[in-house]
């Protein structure tokens, strides 16, 4: 811009155009960006909303109705292979759409959490991963690994606190699953 008005300044006209398209085409690049950057955030937004439809289908509920009784130790791990896959599929958009905070900061965000803890508390993430003989779930993992570290920080304290706190909820999670 500077060297723009310099040369328009002392009339140096053929270089003053230079300078002019120089500006023109960063100005455009720009632009350009910016709109890749709102479709992409549209695209994971409306990737979102269909994962969230998703989550509150009658199959989905009757899954998360009878994947694992209150107080009990037996779990459908068909059920639980559904759910944790589905949560899979929401890890791996976060991951894709590089940390946009609605989708950890989410409902969604929230259950995926809850239900890595609780399954991997209960040895049902060992038991997954050893059955099928592959690294399940790591995506997983990841989200929550990171949506750990948002809610209480990379203190190894606050996150075993955070996680001994959401263990106690846990019965209650179950129960509130079970609810029409």
């Amino acid at each position: 811009m500077v060297a723009l008005m310099i040369c328009a300044i002392q009339r140096q006209w053929g270089a003053a155009a230079t300078f002019a398209a120089l500006l023109a085409g960063f100005v455009a690049t720009d632009v350009v960006l910016w709109q890749g950057y709102l479709i992409k955030q549209q695209i994971a937004f409306s990737t979102y909303l269909d994962l969230d439809k998703e989550w509150n289908s009658n199959e989905m509920i009757k899954a998360r109705q009878a994947v694992h009784a209150p107080g009990s130790e037996g779990w459908d791990h068909s059920r639980l292979e559904g759910i944790l896959e589905f949560f899979e599929k929401l890890a791996s958009m976060f991951k894709l759409s590089g940390d946009m905070p609605f989708i950890y900061q989410s409902t969604l965000g929230w259950y995926a959490a809850q239900y890595f803890l609780f399954a991997r508390e209960h040895g049902q993430i060992k038991y997954l991963r050893d059955l099928w003989q592959d690294d399940l779930y790591e995506d997983l993992e990841d989200l929550y690994r990171f949506y750990v570290i948002n809610e209480v920080g990379r203190g190894h304290k606050a996150q075993k606190a955070w996680e001994a706190k959401r263990l106690r909820t846990e019965t209650k999670f179950w129960e509130q699953e079970r609810k029409d």
